[in-house]
Protein backbone atom coordinates (compact mmCIF):
# COMPACT_ATOMS: atom_id res chain seq x y z
CA UNK A 1 0.00 0.00 0.00
CA UNK A 2 1.35 3.41 -0.88
CA UNK A 3 1.39 6.04 1.81
CA UNK A 4 1.42 9.77 1.46
CA UNK A 5 4.53 10.28 3.54
CA UNK A 6 6.93 12.65 1.78
CA UNK A 7 10.59 12.81 2.80
CA UNK A 8 12.56 16.00 2.19
CA UNK A 9 15.90 16.83 3.75
CA UNK A 10 15.52 14.15 6.43
CA UNK A 11 12.22 15.72 7.58
CA UNK A 12 9.07 13.74 6.89
CA UNK A 13 6.11 16.00 6.28
CA UNK A 14 2.49 15.09 5.81
CA UNK A 15 0.14 16.38 3.16
CA UNK A 16 -2.04 19.33 4.09
CA UNK A 17 -5.16 18.53 6.04
CA UNK A 18 -4.04 16.04 8.70
CA UNK A 19 -3.15 18.14 11.71
CA UNK A 20 -5.53 17.20 14.54
CA UNK A 21 -4.82 14.07 16.52
CA UNK A 22 -2.43 11.22 15.79
CA UNK A 23 -2.63 9.10 12.64
CA UNK A 24 -0.96 5.74 13.22
CA UNK A 25 -0.16 3.43 10.31
CA UNK A 26 1.98 0.50 9.18
CA UNK A 27 4.50 1.18 6.42
CA UNK A 28 7.49 -0.86 5.13
CA UNK A 29 7.08 -3.43 7.90
CA UNK A 30 7.32 -0.73 10.60
CA UNK A 31 5.04 1.17 12.93
CA UNK A 32 4.68 4.81 11.89
CA UNK A 33 2.56 7.74 12.99
CA UNK A 34 1.88 11.34 12.18
CA UNK A 35 2.03 13.61 15.21
CA UNK A 36 1.96 17.41 15.21
CA UNK A 37 2.15 17.40 11.43
CA UNK A 38 5.28 15.26 11.18
CA UNK A 39 5.52 11.63 10.09
CA UNK A 40 7.83 9.57 12.26
CA UNK A 41 8.57 6.01 13.23
CA UNK A 42 6.69 4.88 16.33
CA UNK A 43 9.96 4.67 18.25
CA UNK A 44 10.70 8.34 17.46
CA UNK A 45 7.38 9.55 18.91
CA UNK A 46 7.12 11.14 22.34
CA UNK A 47 6.63 8.62 25.16
CA UNK A 48 3.14 9.96 25.91
CA UNK A 49 2.02 9.14 22.34
CA UNK A 50 3.62 5.70 22.42
CA UNK A 51 1.90 5.00 25.75
CA UNK A 52 -1.45 6.27 24.46
CA UNK A 53 -1.35 3.83 21.54
CA UNK A 54 -0.06 0.94 23.67
CA UNK A 55 -2.93 1.55 26.14
CA UNK A 56 -5.44 1.26 23.30
CA UNK A 57 -3.89 -2.08 22.42
CA UNK A 58 -4.22 -3.21 26.04
CA UNK A 59 -7.89 -2.15 26.06
CA UNK A 60 -8.66 -4.13 22.88
CA UNK A 61 -9.59 -7.40 24.63
CA UNK A 62 -11.17 -8.92 21.52
CA UNK A 63 -7.96 -8.56 19.50
CA UNK A 64 -5.70 -9.64 22.36
CA UNK A 65 -7.84 -12.74 22.94
CA UNK A 66 -7.55 -13.67 19.26
CA UNK A 67 -3.78 -13.11 19.31
CA UNK A 68 -3.39 -15.38 22.35
CA UNK A 69 -5.51 -18.04 20.65
CA UNK A 70 -3.18 -18.11 17.61
CA UNK A 71 -0.08 -18.23 19.82
CA UNK A 72 1.11 -14.61 19.75
CA UNK A 73 2.00 -14.24 23.42
CA UNK A 74 4.86 -11.73 23.58
CA UNK A 75 3.84 -8.11 24.03
CA UNK A 76 6.10 -6.84 21.22
CA UNK A 77 4.97 -9.43 18.68
CA UNK A 78 1.29 -9.05 19.56
CA UNK A 79 1.53 -5.26 19.53
CA UNK A 80 3.16 -5.28 16.06
CA UNK A 81 0.51 -7.69 14.74
CA UNK A 82 -2.27 -5.48 16.17
CA UNK A 83 -0.66 -2.30 14.85
CA UNK A 84 -0.37 -3.76 11.36
CA UNK A 85 -3.79 -5.41 11.17
CA UNK A 86 -6.09 -3.28 13.32
CA UNK A 87 -4.62 0.19 12.81
CA UNK A 88 -3.30 -0.63 9.35
CA UNK A 89 -3.71 1.90 6.59
CA UNK A 90 -2.90 5.59 6.28
CA UNK A 91 -6.18 7.28 5.46
CA UNK A 92 -5.82 11.00 6.23
CA UNK A 93 -8.13 10.82 9.24
CA UNK A 94 -6.68 10.86 12.75
CA UNK A 95 -7.03 7.54 14.56
CA UNK A 96 -6.37 9.02 17.98
CA UNK A 97 -8.17 12.19 19.01
CA UNK A 98 -7.79 13.34 22.62
CA UNK A 99 -6.14 10.03 23.44
CA UNK A 100 -9.09 7.92 22.26
CA UNK A 101 -8.90 5.45 19.35
CA UNK A 102 -11.40 6.46 16.67
CA UNK A 103 -10.91 3.87 13.98
CA UNK A 104 -12.77 4.19 10.72
CA UNK A 105 -13.38 1.81 7.83
CA UNK A 106 -10.07 2.42 6.10
CA UNK A 107 -8.08 1.35 9.15
CA UNK A 108 -8.94 -2.18 8.15
CA UNK A 109 -8.31 -1.96 4.42
CA UNK A 110 -5.49 -4.48 4.23
CA UNK A 111 -4.62 -5.59 0.72
CA UNK A 112 -3.40 -9.04 1.79
CA UNK A 113 -6.48 -10.94 0.60
CA UNK A 114 -4.88 -14.33 1.22
CA UNK A 115 -4.05 -13.70 4.89
CA UNK A 116 -5.36 -16.55 7.06
CA UNK A 117 -6.47 -14.04 9.70
CA UNK A 118 -8.54 -11.99 7.26
CA UNK A 119 -12.11 -11.73 8.43
CA UNK A 120 -11.19 -13.10 11.84
CA UNK A 121 -8.89 -10.43 13.21
CA UNK A 122 -8.74 -7.40 10.95
CA UNK A 123 -12.38 -7.45 9.98
CA UNK A 124 -13.33 -5.38 12.97
CA UNK A 125 -14.15 -3.05 10.08
CA UNK A 126 -14.75 -4.07 6.46
CA UNK A 127 -11.99 -6.66 6.14
CA UNK A 128 -13.19 -9.13 3.54
CA UNK A 129 -12.14 -12.76 3.38
CA UNK A 130 -10.40 -14.06 0.29
CA UNK A 131 -13.54 -15.76 -1.10
CA UNK A 132 -15.48 -12.51 -0.61
CA UNK A 133 -12.84 -10.60 -2.56
CA UNK A 134 -12.95 -13.30 -5.24
CA UNK A 135 -16.74 -12.86 -5.43
CA UNK A 136 -16.48 -9.09 -5.80
CA UNK A 137 -13.82 -9.42 -8.51
CA UNK A 138 -16.13 -11.82 -10.37
CA UNK A 139 -19.10 -9.46 -9.97
CA UNK A 140 -17.03 -6.57 -11.35
CA UNK A 141 -16.68 -8.46 -14.64
CA UNK A 142 -20.33 -7.65 -15.35
CA UNK A 143 -21.69 -11.13 -16.00
CA UNK A 144 -25.15 -12.23 -14.90
CA UNK A 145 -25.53 -13.69 -11.43
CA UNK A 146 -26.01 -17.11 -12.99
CA UNK A 147 -22.74 -16.88 -14.95
CA UNK A 148 -20.92 -15.43 -11.92
CA UNK A 149 -22.14 -18.26 -9.67
CA UNK A 150 -21.00 -20.76 -12.30
CA UNK A 151 -17.55 -19.11 -12.49
CA UNK A 152 -17.23 -19.32 -8.69
CA UNK A 153 -18.49 -22.94 -8.63
CA UNK A 154 -21.31 -22.11 -6.23
CA UNK A 155 -25.09 -22.13 -6.52
CA UNK A 156 -27.06 -19.06 -7.43
CA UNK A 157 -28.58 -19.10 -3.94
CA UNK A 158 -25.06 -19.29 -2.47
CA UNK A 159 -23.97 -16.28 -4.53
CA UNK A 160 -27.00 -14.26 -3.45
CA UNK A 161 -26.33 -15.16 0.18
CA UNK A 162 -22.70 -14.03 -0.14
CA UNK A 163 -23.75 -10.77 -1.73
CA UNK A 164 -26.26 -10.05 1.05
CA UNK A 165 -23.65 -10.71 3.75
CA UNK A 166 -21.08 -8.51 1.99
CA UNK A 167 -23.62 -5.73 1.52
CA UNK A 168 -24.26 -5.83 5.25
CA UNK A 169 -20.53 -5.86 6.04
CA UNK A 170 -19.78 -2.88 3.78
CA UNK A 171 -23.07 -1.10 4.54
CA UNK A 172 -24.17 -1.15 0.88
CA UNK A 173 -27.81 -0.83 -0.21
CA UNK A 174 -27.41 -2.78 -3.45
CA UNK A 175 -24.88 -4.72 -5.51
CA UNK A 176 -23.76 -1.64 -7.44
CA UNK A 177 -22.98 0.21 -4.22
CA UNK A 178 -21.23 -2.93 -2.89
CA UNK A 179 -18.94 -2.97 -5.92
CA UNK A 180 -18.33 0.77 -5.63
CA UNK A 181 -17.39 0.53 -1.95
CA UNK A 182 -15.16 -2.48 -2.59
CA UNK A 183 -13.42 -0.56 -5.40
CA UNK A 184 -12.80 2.33 -2.98
CA UNK A 185 -11.09 -0.17 -0.67
CA UNK A 186 -8.78 -1.18 -3.50
CA UNK A 187 -10.49 -4.40 -4.60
Amino acid sequence: METKVIEKNQIRKLPAGLIEGVEAFWYNNEKWLIYNGTAMRFTEAPAKVQNMIANQFLKDFKSRTYLKRIGATSFAGSFDFWYRCVIGALDEKPDFVNGKFTADAYNHSCNDYKCVHRGRFCSLGPGLRNWEVETIVALKQGFTFEKTAQMLCITLAGLRSRIEKMKEKLDARNTTQLITKATELGI
